[in-house]
């Protein structure tokens, strides 16, 4: 089955741009327009107020001469009150009629004629003052702020540029594109280091990873390059790979210790078989044959003795044999049960003159045949080490019947032994007996742990799922 197509959007250099990066380029390009955007209102609405303020006062002084005979309805005498005025560098302060005609301006190449603001002030209607849009016959776009001489009908007129009002908004409107082009960039040389010291790595360190599955285990050896979080996943990486190959020399080492363990087991019942039950058989053949001879001689009472003896030898055969087949197979398991299967072990420990008890915490039942024969086994091999590594004087078996969980707990008095900092050390240090019980222990999803130090004894607690 082929794997299903990588799609653009899911890899790490697009996210990042999606998720990050384009966000924040959008936000600075909304958040500079918005600045841009109300800040020329606002700069707008000052200078409206304040060249509006401005005409309002020209407006009185001009009433007031009015009433003094100064000015005239025809406009004489309005150039001497308005003179030259002017605000800033290129506005202008003049006087229009009702018309639109101009009566008085800094150019008196202008008064008598009509400037391209004045449709935009009949527009305005009969608003007593107010700011339009207006325009020098240049061409130069403009603020007109302007207000009413009531008596009249004239318009005092403060008109300047639109660059010279908010010149400085201006300036950054025009650099609105230089400011995208900035944030584009920005967005590219993150996108560019991103790659080169978060994506770039974390595919090197993927390629590396796959190659250990084939057992190369020199891709990770390499320090990798990029962010500190890539290097962490390294060396977390290199530590687990050897941990898996501490643990891959521990099961090496495990299979050649049962092998060896199943060699000598084996040597050892074919001594003991040889030694013990093969010369327990002739013997028991030569005593048949001494009885035969004694029948044949009429010998009853002999043959009576040597048969009495033959029966002996043949009960002492039995039981070696039974106490042989009790090491292989766990008899007692099946013909008792599992609780009294456990006290024949801890009885069999009490006859070798250790103090053994056996201590029951919760509701006895039956359990999966597997379960009943990995805990049997666990405790056999625990109870064993105590014994024969440990010297015990004094062994406590502690069974914990769970709703979903059988505890088995080994306490010994016994040497003890310096703990490993690592499970995958116990085969090095020769503790086979250990590796093989957290295995059958690992097998039914269960966990073993293990607590001794020297002269302290040894505790070994087994966990299983029931």
């Amino acid at each position: 089955m082929k794997p299903a197509p990588e799609r653009w959007y899911r890899r790490l250099q697009v996210q990042l741009w999606l998720w990050a990066i384009f966000p924040l380029t959008l936000v600075l390009v909304a958040v500079t327009f918005t600045s841009v955007y109300s800040h020329q209102h606002a700069m707008r609405d000052f200078v409206s107020e304040r060249d509006t303020a401005l005409a309002v006062q020209y407006v009185r002084q001009i009433e007031d001469e009015l009433g003094h005979g100064v000015v005239r309805v025809n406009g004489d005498g309005l150039p001497l009150v308005m003179g030259a005025a002017r605000i800033g560098q290129r506005g202008v302060i003049y006087v229009v009629d009702a018309a639109g005609r101009v009566l008085s301006h800094p150019d008196s190449n202008l008064i008598g004629g009509e400037l391209p603001t004045a449709a935009a002030m009949r527009e305005a209607g009969n608003r007593a003052a107010g700011t339009v849009n207006g325009q020098f016959p240049d061409g130069v776009a403009t603020l007109a702020s302007f207000a009413v001489v009531k008596e009249t009908g004239w318009k005092v007129v403060v008109e300047e540029p639109v660059a010279d009002v908010i010149v400085p908004i201006l300036r950054v409107s025009s650099a609105l594109p230089a400011l995208v082009a900035v944030a584009a960039a920005l967005s590219l040389i993150i996108i560019y280091f991103s790659y080169r010291t978060i994506v770039r790595p974390l595919e090197r360190l993927a390629q590396a990873t796959g190659r250990i599955t084939g057992g190369d285990f020199s891709g990770l050896q390499t320090d990798a390059e990029g962010v500190e979080e890539i290097r962490d996943l390294q060396r977390a990486l290199r530590d687990m790979v050897e941990r898996i190959r501490r643990y891959q020399a521990s099961i090496r080492d495990y299979a050649e210790g049962i092998t060896a363990s199943q060699e000598a087991e084996r040597a050892r019942l074919a001594r003991e078989l040889h030694d013990q039950t093969v010369q327990d058989l002739i013997a028991m053949g030569q005593r048949l044959q001494m009885a035969q001879r004694a029948l044949d001689r009429g010998d009853t009472c002999g043959a009576r003795e040597t048969l009495l003896k033959t029966r002996a030898l043949d009960d002492a055969t039995l039981d070696g044999l039974r106490r042989l087949i009790r090491g292989l197979r766990p008899v007692y398991l099946e013909d008792l049960g599992f609780l009294p299967a456990l006290e024949v072990l801890v009885g069999e420990i009490r006859e070798g003159g250790v103090a053994a008890q056996v201590l029951v915490n919760g509701a006895p039942r039956r359990l999966p045949a597997e379960v009943e024969v990995a805990a049997f086994r666990i405790v056999q091999e625990a109870l064993g080490n105590a014994v024969r590594h440990a010297q015990a004087r004094q062994i406590t078996l502690a069974v914990t019947f769970g709703e979903r969980e059988l505890t088995l707990a080994v306490q010994d008095d016994g040497v003890g032994f310096a703990m490993p900092a690592t499970p995958d050390e116990l085969t090095g240090a020769g503790h086979f007996g250990l590796v093989g019980i957290q295995e059958r222990a690992w097998l039914l999803g269960g966990q073993v742990e293990v607590q001794s130090a020297p002269g302290a004894g040894t505790r070994v607690t087994a966990r299983l799922s029931v």
